[in-house]
């Protein structure tokens, strides 16, 4: 495999899977080790990133009612409620980093993270009655919502699958769900984006590495712009299901060859 392929499909699963409850982490490295790549590297990693959080600002821009109620000046994610949602993921991130990169990258800890998750939405979403609208958000349940989006530190997890799990317990409804996952998205992806920035070793770049930064980016941009788009308007037709089946699908994939 040619670096110029291996970058495009990477570029390609990051922009499909950032934003799915399906879990970019694990994608992302069970890839090179089903091809026998070597590891893409924090360069790529940032570029990939880069992509999907400008195909999220651009997404949020051009939505912005999606995210506020329009007749309230109080009851919608403000800045605050931003904060609240963040802060656990970011503290344990910072404490658990080192630990979780050296520990709990395998391939068993995916594969029952992955099934394990998709079990519990199915319960949520099949149990519970959805009835909240974003508008309807709180501290409280953005504090709880931030303490589960912290298990999502653990790869198999998936950021926006435990974070709409966490909204539909809270009982909010899918789309819901799925906005306050975008929403809090944000800091997250732009904050390990600047953490690895500052690992970087700028004295790597040439012409070719920056060729290879401007292809990432775009790759990622435009699958994620366009994943982000379509999942929310498809979910309340084809709901979760389907993707929960493919994770019960994928993490026994991964038991079966990999362990």
């Amino acid at each position: 495999m040619n670096d110029l392929f291996q970058l495009i499909l990477l570029s390609v699963v990051q922009g499909i899977t950032e934003f799915l409850p399906i879990s970019s982490s694990a994608h992302l490295i069970v890839l090179p080790k089903l091809f026998n790549w070597e590891e893409q590297g924090l360069l790529i990693d940032v570029s990939m990133h880069f992509g999907s959080l400008i195909a999220l600002s651009m997404f949020y821009i051009k939505n912005l009612n999606e995210f506020k109620n329009l007749n309230s000046t109080k009851n919608y994610i403000s800045f605050n409620k931003i904060l609240i949602g963040s802060t656990p993921v970011l503290f344990f991130g910072y404490i658990f980093h080192d630990f979780i990169e050296a520990n709990l990258r395998t391939i068993d800890i995916i594969s029952i993270l992955t099934i394990l998750v998709a079990i519990l939405i199915i319960f949520a979403e099949f149990f519970k009655e959805n009835t909240k609208k974003i508008s309807e958000i709180n501290n409280f349940d953005m504090l709880v919502i931030g303490f589960m989006q912290a298990i999502a530190l653990m790869p198999g997890t998936s950021r926006a699958g435990i974070i709409i799990f966490a909204a539909l317990l809270l009982g909010y409804n899918k789309k819901s769900s799925i906005l306050i996952a975008l929403v809090l998205s944000f800091p997250v992806i732009f904050l390990a984006m600047l953490y690895k920035l500052y690992s970087l070793d700028s004295s790597i770049l040439d012409l070719y590495q920056v060729s290879k930064i401007s292809l990432s980016v775009f790759t990622s941009f435009i699958i994620s712009y366009f994943v982000i788009k379509y999942f929310l308007s498809y979910i309340n037709r084809i709901g979760l299901y389907p993707f929960m089946i493919y994770r019960i699908i994928f993490g026994l994939a991964l038991i079966i060859f990999f362990t």
